[in-house]
């Protein structure tokens, strides 16, 4: 007669370590895998701070560890102990569903050798923060309270002012799009892409900042104007652009003489090797969005699209790795230099060409 195996010899079947931790970030329950990643018995383990036993490199993925409530997956970090170096791992920390005050912690060692590949373990496209449900709810339902009252006072204002109330609109569906996007944060579902005018979107974009920030924003554009349309994902391509001219508006906005740059061109150099193509698939559409602030300091220019690592002190470092993952999902991929001719901060985006009919 079979009988069901005990939670024990389930635990003890896993490859990756769990560890179980209570309201009071103490370790309650850790199985043989995490005992053998951490080089000790669950004796030694249970009754211990998780905070004391293991620690990132970057402090914010440290405070998530004591942070009830929270859901929270990384892909590719190191971690250490108190003596040591544990490896890279896969990082996935949950609320139980019985009390979310508790939490379950797993950790997944990834391989030191092998090919590295494109999507490599440093890639920030392979990290997803994943709200519960109930934070999207909460954000959508104030939003369409603010699309239902920009809708109704459109119909008493007169045609030369419809157009912020139709801006308003538009970022607003724009946002729950948004939301939608980072509740699949981790997927490798693919982009809604069609063909688009760039330049319409960089138009848009200016305008979405400047209806934030209440004034105008200075841009010295340089336009090809013979660019063909873009394949992209035109929701994400917004987000992509007013999150850099947020930063660029940002970056200069103490500055007596800011300045803010975007030029487009056509390149013939860049290509991939998308998953799922034949062929390598060329970026020849260029979008470069510059500033004269201060720039990325040289010891982040390397981590800059990593979650978690952000040059301003309030901000949360997801900004820019959520840029690369949505330019990723549309076969494109975005760069970060200084010019040093100019001393100017450059982001520059490479998109594909969208085919003829």
């Amino acid at each position: 007669m079979n009988v069901d195996p005990s939670v024990e010899q389930i635990l003890a079947g896993l490859k990756h370590a769990l560890i179980v931790v209570d309201s009071d970030h103490v370790i309650t329950r850790i199985n043989p895998a995490g005992e053998a990643l951490f080089g000790t018995s669950a004796k030694h383990l249970i009754g211990r701070k998780i905070q004391k036993m293991m620690q990132f490199s970057d402090p914010r993925l440290n405070a998530a560890l004591t942070e009830r409530e929270i859901s929270l997956t990384a892909r590719g970090v190191m971690i250490s102990s108190e003596e040591r170096k544990l490896g890279i791992v896969d990082f996935d920390i949950n609320p139980l569903a019985s009390d979310s005050s508790w939490r379950l912690i797993s950790l997944s060692v990834m391989p030191q050798d092998g090919p590295i590949l494109e999507n490599d373990i440093s890639d920030p496209s392979n990290l997803a923060i994943r709200a519960p449900d109930i934070l999207s709810h909460e954000i959508k339902n104030p939003l369409a309270a603010i699309k239902g009252a920009a809708q109704l006072l459109e119909r008493q204002l007169d045609d030369s002012q419809k157009s912020l109330t139709q801006m308003i609109t538009g970022e607003v569906e724009r946002v729950v799009n948004l939301l939608n996007r980072m509740q699949t944060l981790s997927s490798n579902q693919p982009a809604q892409t069609k063909a688009v005018n760039i330049h319409s979107l960089i138009d848009r974009a200016r305008g979405s900042i400047e209806a934030a920030t209440g004034q105008a924003v200075k841009i010295n554009d340089k336009f090809d104007p013979s660019l063909p349309d873009a394949l992209v994902d035109p929701d994400a391509m917004m987000q992509v652009l007013t999150n850099l001219l947020a930063n660029a508006v940002d970056a200069t906005k103490h500055l007596s003489d800011p300045e803010i740059r975007i030029i487009t061109r056509y390149s013939f150099g860049a290509s991939l090797s998308a998953q799922g193509a034949k062929a390598p698939v060329r970026l020849p559409i260029q979008i470069m969005v510059c500033d004269n602030g201060p720039g990325v300091p040289a010891d982040l220019e390397q981590e800059i699209f990593s979650a978690f690592v952000s040059t301003k002190k309030e901000g949360q470092g997801l900004g820019l790795a959520l840029v690369k993952k949505l330019m990723r999902d549309m076969n494109g991929r975005i760069r970060y230099d200084r010019e040093n001719q100019d001393e100017l901060s450059r982001f520059t985006l490479f998109l594909p060409v969208a085919p003829k009919n």
